[in-house]
C-alpha cells in the first residue's frame, strides 16, 4: 500500500500511529511519500519505509487535516510550505481523508483571517508535469492518474 504522509498536527498523529502499526506487526507492505521534510524526517524515526512519486505515482490513501472548514463542508488546505506537494498526492490518490479537530471549524471560508495557500516550485516531479502536459488547455480541475 501506497500511503501519503501528511503535513501538519493532524497528520503527526497519522504518522505516529502507523509507525506504532509498523512495529507492532499490524501493519505490512506498507510505504510512504511524505509531503514535508519534516514528516520525512519523523517518518525515518519511526522506521517507515519512505519513496516518491516518480516511483509511485498512484497512491492508495492520503490523509490529510484541513486549515478551515465550514458548516457546509466547504474547506481550505495547505496553508503551509508543503501546499504543492499535498496537492500533488491528493491529485494523484484513490482515496483521500480529510481529518478536522474543533479549532478548524469557522462561520464562513476566509473567517480566520489567515492567507489562502498558492505555492510555486521549480522542481515539480515527472508526473506532474506530464499531467499539467496532458490536460493543457482544459478548464477545470484536472486530476491525473
Amino acid at each position: 500500500m501506497v500511503h501519503d504522509l501528511g503535513t501538519g498536527s493532524t497528520a503527526k498523529h497519522v504518522v505516529d500511529r502507523i509507525g506504532e502499526l509498523l512495529h507492532q506487526g499490524k501493519l505490512k507492505d506498507i510505504v510512504g511519500i511524505p509531503t514535508s521534510k519534516k514528516t520525512h524526517e519523523q517518518a525515518l524515526s519511526l522506521g517507515i519505509p519512505l519513496s516518491d512519486m516518480d516511483s509511485h505515482p498512484i497512491v492508495d490513501l492520503a490523509i490529510d487535516g484541513a486549515n478551515e472548514v465550514d458548516p457546509y463542508l466547504n474547506l481550505v488546505k495547505g496553508r503551509g510550505g508543503s501546499h504543492l506537494r499535498e496537492m500533488m498526492i491528493e491529485g494523484a490518490c484513490k482515496k483521500f481523508v480529510v481529518t478536522v479537530d474543533e479549532f478548524k471549524l469557522v462561520n464562513y471560508i476566509g473567517s480566520s483571517s489567515l492567507a489562502m495557500p498558492v505555492e510555486t516550485s521549480e522542481s515539480l516531479s515527472e508526473i506532474w508535469l506530464r499531467c499539467k502536459a496532458q490536460n493543457f488547455g482544459r478548464k477545470g480541475l484536472a486530476l491525473c492518474h
